[in-house]
């Protein structure tokens, strides 16, 4: 049976893989619908697209807003154009809304006892911007391994838990997009829009709402929903006229989603989305 992985990371996010290597995970576990969805960020398509063909694997280029509604109510985008100046000036927006938040929580975390700069986690990242390419979309979970690695916390973890999660001394709240923002900009851009996750935000769940602005689809397969709730996000989904979607979220080695993996492919669930593969 194929599988389908429609929510991963590369390193042009807070993924820990560069996206050949990426290409040549998700090949290694028989995955064969797949799509590359870093946050507000589309610069690891520059290269992903050609690897994933020449390797036997359908895709359709990928996106995932961050919204300011919800630090987990994230916007998935299908079939977007990578080269569209409209989403290129969006996404570059919105990296830089997530600057300005970060700035803000590193102001906090001084009088806790923690002193780092933008240059300082920029200067720890994984993959710099290259000539020609688009910043690195950088976030909390970057900050907490800078924190990890200096020795002021254990792990990713203890980061979130104690200063940086929601109701800790450092936590600023979300600045990206509201939904309508989010979803206009993926439609901009020949998209599909489709609602991450869901069982994590699903006391915010307005799908009615949404769909008048646009929204298409419930990514209702996803790890930490049981079967049963995966089910029930299917009727959901139906309900409203939305289609379903599937992902890991992986993240890569060392983030605690670093198995790569798949869900089975049904063309009843997934066939909606046909116009949108390579």
């Amino acid at each position: 049976m194929p599988l389908i992985n429609l929510h991963t990371h590369s390193s042009f996010s807070d993924g820990t893989l560069p996206p050949e290597k990426l290409a040549a995970a998700a090949a290694a576990a028989g995955v064969n619908y797949f799509s590359l969805t870093d946050h507000d960020n589309i610069g690891g398509w520059r290269a992903l697209g050609p690897l994933l063909s020449a390797r036997g694997l359908r895709w359709c280029c990928g996106v995932e807003l961050s919204t300011r509604l919800h630090d987990s109510l994230h916007v998935l985008g299908y079939g977007v154009d990578p080269c569209g100046p409209a989403l290129l000036s969006a996404l570059e927006e919105f990296r830089r809304r997530r600057v300005s938040r970060m700035e803000e929580i590193l102001s906090l975390l001084r009088p806790l006892g923690f002193s780092a700069s933008m240059a300082d986690l920029e200067a720890a990242g994984k993959a710099p911007a290259g000539e020609g390419n688009p910043s690195r979309t950088y976030g909390r979970p970057h900050l907490a391994d800078l924190m990890e690695s200096r020795g002021f916390v254990k792990n990713r973890k203890q980061a979130f838990e104690k200063y940086i999660g929601y109701g800790c001394p450092a936590y600023v709240p979300p600045r990206g997009p509201d939904m309508e923002e989010s979803i206009k900009a993926i439609k901009t851009a020949g998209g599909a829009a489709v609602i991450a996750h869901p069982g994590v935000v699903e006391k915010v769940l307005d799908l009615g709402a949404w769909k008048d602005m646009g929204l298409e689809g419930l990514e209702a397969f996803y790890p930490c929903h049981t079967v049963r709730k995966m089910g029930e996000f299917v009727a959901l989904a139906r309900r409203f006229g939305l289609g379903v979607t599937a992902g890991t979220d992986f993240h890569g080695p060392g983030t605690g989603r670093e198995e790569m993996s798949g869900f089975e492919y049904d063309p009843e669930n997934f066939g909606w989305l046909e116009r949108y593969w390579s």
